[in-house]
C-alpha cells in the first residue's frame, strides 16, 4: 500500500477533523479509498461528500446507478470486477443476479428493460469514449430526463475516480464487506 493508514497520532488537525467527519456520516470507520485520501483532507472531505449523495440522493434508481457503477469499475478494474461484484452493496441491490454477472464478464446483460439498455448505452460511451452520441444522449433524455443524465455522468466520473484513487494507492476497495464505491 502506497499511502499506509494514519494513525490518529499522526494526522494533523484538518486530517483527524475529516476523518471524524467521514466517520460520523457514514457509521462506519474510515477506510479504503477514503483512508488513503486524508493525505490530502479536503479531498477526502469532498469526494465522501459526493459519494454518499451519488450513493442516497440520486433521482435513478438503485438498479440503473448499480449498472452504471459496474460498467465504469469494468472501464477502469476490468481484472478484478469480480471484488466489486462480490461487495454487499451489488448483491443486494435491485439489479438482477444475470445481468451482474454479465457485466462482470465485461458482456452486456440480456433481457435488459428499455431504461437498463439506454443506461447501458449511456455509461459504456461516457466510459470509453469520454463524451456519448447525441442519439444516445437523446434517448436517455427522453427516457430518463436532463437530470438523470447528469446524475450518471457523475456516478460514472465518481466511479472513475475512486477505481484511480485505489488503483494509485493501493488501497482496498471495501471495507468489512461494506462497499466503499457503490
Amino acid at each position: 500500500m502506497r499511502y499506509p493508514i494514519l494513525t490518529t497520532e499522526s494526522m494533523s488537525f484538518r486530517q483527524r477533523e475529516v476523518a471524524a467527519a467521514i466517520e460520523e456520516r457514514s457509521g462506519g470507520g474510515l477506510s479504503g479509498p477514503y483512508a488513503a485520501m486524508l493525505y490530502s483532507p479536503e479531498m477526502a472531505d469532498r469526494a465522501q461528500r459526493l459519494g454518499e449523495f451519488l450513493r442516497c440522493g440520486l433521482r435513478i434508481p438503485e438498479r440503473l446507478r448499480i449498472l452504471a457503477v459496474l460498467v465504469a469499475v469494468g472501464r477502469h478494474r476490468s481484472e478484478d470486477i469480480f471484488a466489486f461484484v462480490s461487495l454487499d452493496s451489488v448483491l443486494n441491490s435491485t439489479l438482477a443476479r444475470d445481468k451482474i454477472q454479465a457485466l462482470s464478464k465485461g458482456q452486456p446483460p440480456q433481457d435488459m428493460t428499455e431504461d437498463e439498455a439506454v443506461v447501458y448505452a449511456f455509461s459504456s460511451e461516457l466510459a470509453r469514449n469520454g463524451h456519448v452520441k447525441n442519439v444516445t444522449y437523446d434517448m436517455l433524455v427522453s427516457k430518463l430526463g436532463r437530470e438523470a443524465a447528469l446524475e450518471l455522468v457523475g456516478v460514472c466520473g465518481y466511479t472513475s475516480m475512486l477505481t484511480n484513487v485505489i488503483n494509485i494507492t493501493q488501497s482496498s476497495i471495501s471495507r468489512d464487506g461494506v462497499a466503499e464505491l457503490v
